[in-house]
């Protein structure tokens, strides 16, 4: 078997595993957190706290970013908490790294689109068809998640604060692991009109973004150019490669680097 084959074979290995192990410690957490939110917990506060209550779930998310001394991670997807993070912002401000991967409904959620700046400036954003779950990591000491699978409605289904233990091991692995496979995102520092010239940096954001697998019109909106203006300059990169569809783009593109 050669050489590369083994490599990424062994990686879907320890992808799988850790997702195995995630679901198991899900089932565990929802067995525990079975009852009604009034009921009393035995968590020990050393491991892991149950959030309850829209105000506290904000406090929480806030007081960690802001307590953050290196890096958060996220595995971002609808629905949110919270609209908007102006902590985030801040904390970019003062060096803290903020590593992001956007499930791509995120990026084609309603007003995702019609934002330029959705991703904050200085996040190192990638985007990727599905995350397993949200999720936010922060200093490989705290990681905050929903407490109920497929709970929309966090208030009442709560999030599950856990703090350094074997299960946010195996959280910090399956997000670098995820991380590593997903697809970098480039946007605009600006607003690009619409009737200039397509320019070599902006290709570069468009084949990101097209590598990503978002729609057109998510590609478009993010780029801040018109839908036609968007697919005309696809075709041109096609002939310009000598690639016959997007498929055939795709590759050259992960091939060659360019994005």
């Amino acid at each position: 078997m050669p050489e590369e084959q083994r490599l990424y074979t062994a990686a879907l290995s320890r992808i799988a595993a850790a997702e195995a192990e995630l679901a198991e410690v899900r089932d565990v957490v929802t067995a525990l957190a079975a009852g009604p939110p009034q009921q009393p917990r035995s968590w020990p506060p050393d491991l892991a706290e149950v959030l309850y209550g829209r105000a506290e779930q904000e406090h929480r998310i806030d007081q960690l970013q802001r307590e953050a001394r290196k890096e958060v991670l996220t595995f971002v997807r609808p629905p949110y908490v919270m609209q908007g993070n102006p902590v985030q912002e801040e904390r970019l401000a003062a060096g803290i790294v903020y590593r992001s991967l956007y499930e791509n409904s995120a990026l084609t959620h309603p007003g995702a689109t019609e934002l330029p700046g959705f991703v904050p400036p200085g996040e190192q954003a990638r985007a990727t068809p599905r995350v397993p779950l949200k999720l936010m990591i922060v200093d490989n000491e705290h990681a905050l998640l929903p407490l109920v699978s497929g709970h929309s409605d966090f208030t009442s289904g709560g999030l599950l604060l856990l703090h350094q233990s074997v299960v946010l091991d195996a959280l910090i692995e399956l997000f670098e692991d995820r991380w590593l496979r997903g697809t970098p995102l480039r946007f605009p520092t600006g607003d690009p009109d619409p009737g200039l010239p397509v320019s070599p940096a902006l290709d570069a954001q468009l084949l990101s973004l097209l590598m990503s697998g978002l729609p057109d019109k998510a590609i478009a909106g993010q780029l801040g150019i018109s839908l036609r203006t968007l697919q005309r300059r696809i075709r041109g990169l096609m002939e310009s490669t000598g690639t016959a569809n997007r498929t055939q783009l795709a590759w050259y593109v992960a091939q060659q680097r360019l994005a």
